[in-house]
């Protein structure tokens, strides 16, 4: 089964209100004519790409960030864009340093049109996958929304909801927590060897493989 069609049969379990979809139609019609355009475009090949973020609330927030790209068969992991989103100016700088330590990151990128555009290039028009990928995006999105006048258009699948979903299929009685190293656990996946962003990234697009085959077996 291709991995659009794969999509397709699973909508529902695409993140978006409908103020959701409104604000990216008003996106794409702004957007007619920018270099930007392409990224409204829908997607017609097998990829997707894996996201994870993390982000420090404060007055100037400190987000990190990983997004590796993926296909039915295996994550690409040489095929990666991670680094800490922050104004070096004027964020925290003991929290800066605690996101390169915690979440893997070795690059710090000024929150710019330019280094938020090439984060938009490297995602392309490419579906998101993440584990609770819309929480995930809040803060990210809202740094597009200043910069670049948009907020990620991508279509969204949220692993959490995929794997809740298919564990309730099989075992309805069970107890589904929102933990990501549990559900790689049910699922007999490594576990992610550290709490970095691209782990993290990594370990949900193994999950969606995992969880993506197993609806295939059972179609």
């Amino acid at each position: 089964m291709s991995g659009m069609r794969w999509l397709d049969r699973h909508v529902s379990l695409f993140s978006g209100s409908l103020r959701t979809l409104l604000q990216r139609e008003s996106d794409r019609r702004r957007c007619v004519g920018s270099p930007y355009a392409w990224l409204f475009q829908p997607y017609m090949g097998e990829e997707q790409v894996a996201l994870a973020c993390y982000a420090s609330a404060s007055e100037h927030p400190v987000i990190s960030v990983a997004a590796v790209v993926l296909n039915q068969r295996h994550v690409q992991t040489s095929r990666a864009w991670v680094a800490t989103i922050a104004n070096t100016r004027s964020a925290n700088s003991a929290m800066l340093r605690r996101h390169h330590q915690v979440y893997g990151t070795t690059v710090a990128l000024s929150p710019s049109a330019e280094n938020l555009g090439a984060l938009a290039e490297f995602i392309g028009n490419r579906p998101l996958i993440g584990w609770q990928i819309e929480r995930s995006l809040d803060q990210l999105n809202m740094l597009f929304k200043e910069e670049l006048g948009f907020g990620l258009p991508n279509a969204q699948v949220d692993v959490a909801k995929l794997h809740h979903r298919q564990l309730r299929r099989l075992h309805p009685q069970v107890d589904v927590s929102n933990d990501l190293g549990e559900a790689l656990e049910r699922w007999q996946l490594p576990a992610m060897n550290s709490h970095g962003v691209l782990s993290e990234a990594a370990a949900s697009a193994l999950l969606y493989i995992r969880l993506q085959r197993e609806t295939a077996q059972v179609a």
